[in-house]
């Protein structure tokens, strides 16, 4: 059974509600990852008009994934993500949103024990929550989600770059059109290039005392058969290289032998111009660590600018006006689950307003 805050209903419009009414009250969502998506699915379930704006070609921000291609090894057209390696859940409203995707296939339950290493190799298991895992990797989770929302209340245009935001009186305004609300839903640096006009300065100011955002490099490694011991993941401790590494076969449930290995910001930082640069520090750092007994058939880089932030402020979203902040950030993040309560909390306070 679906969470009722996620069921897709189509309602008929009251007869009083016109369409230049609804065009007043639409809210523009910034941001088609997992906090855009929550807070589109609050606005619509109380009837809000919705235009998520995202810059990618598929929804989905950083629980990006990677079709392989072009490797000349069987695995060509295999899904693997390159963004966040996995998500928890422990917030009963998020739980109840994973409870859905796993009935429907999306998600799925993958393990609560990581080994952990140093630089020596891997030291042994480690037990912690239990992480969840998608078959068509973690994108497949967002785009799932915003396919459940009401056609006649939300539009989703990607891709597509804004510009600016900006206030004009009480109008706020993206590209000439006006909007009702604004939620922002993207890392901090991002949203501060879209908050320039000095007519946003008091929003802007919430993010400039905002936390350091590091970024990360993302291996992605395919082997001709499985050379290491077996493992789920790897958590890379007092490493000057890689900090995890996750086994992607067994995360996504076909034991293909395929490795994503994520670097530190301390490597990243030196190869945000050229990704591939980092590579044989990588590999090298992945052999040592893993005892591998072969050399990957084919391997390349992402670089992730704004990985993640170092920090998280506990407060849920930030709102000044009618334009609102949520992400990773917020709600004691950085997680998923996180990102995925500050966009759903903006939403449900967004919504409120408007009513």
């Amino acid at each position: 059974m679906l969470p009722s805050s996620l069921i897709a209903t189509r309602k008929p419009l009251p007869r009083s509600r016109t369409r230049a009414s609804m065009m007043t009250r639409r809210v523009a969502v910034v941001g088609g990852g997992i906090a855009g998506v929550a807070c589109a699915t609050e606005l619509a379930q109380s009837g809000v008009p919705v235009r998520i704006l995202d810059r990618g070609h598929r929804l989905g921000g950083r629980l990006a994934t990677q079709t392989l291609r072009g490797t000349g090894t069987p695995f060509d057209g295999r899904v693997v993500d390159v963004g966040a390696s996995y998500f928890t859940a422990h917030d009963p409203g998020f739980l109840e949103v994973v409870e859905g995707l796993i009935d429907r296939g999306v998600a799925r339950r993958w393990t609560d024990t990581f080994h952990v290493a140093d630089p020596r190799g891997v030291i042994g298991p480690k037990l912690g929550p239990l992480r969840y895992a998608a078959p068509r990797g973690l994108r497949s989770i967002v785009e799932d989600l915003a396919g459940l929302l009401p056609q006649d209340l939300v539009e989703i245009r990607h891709p597509v770059d804004v510009p600016s935001i900006r206030r004009d009186a009480d109008r706020l305004i993206i590209e000439d059109e006006e909007y009702a609300a604004i939620a922002i839903c993207v890392p901090d640096p991002q949203a501060l290039t879209l908050l320039a006009d000095d007519s946003v300065a008091d929003v802007r100011q919430l993010l400039e005392d905002g936390p350091a955002w590091e970024p990360v490099m993302a291996l992605t490694a395919v082997f001709d058969d499985e050379c290491w011991d077996p493992f789920d993941g790897v958590f890379v401790n007092d490493e000057a290289v890689l900090t995890f590494i996750a086994n992607d076969g067994r995360r996504r449930g076909d034991d293909a032998p395929v490795l994503v290995a994520h670097s530190t910001a301390t490597l990243a930082a030196g190869h945000l111009i050229e990704p591939l640069g980092a590579a044989p520090a990588m590999l090298a750092s992945l052999g040592s660590v893993l005892k591998t007994t072969g050399d990957p058939s084919w391997f390349t880089v992402k670089r992730w600018t704004y990985a993640r932030p170092l920090s998280a402020r506990p407060e849920s979203f930030g709102l000044v006006g009618a334009i609102g902040l949520a992400g990773d950030a917020w709600a004691d993040g950085p997680r998923t689950e996180a990102a995925w309560r500050s966009g759903h909390e903006l939403g449900q306070r967004l919504a409120a307003g408007i009513r």
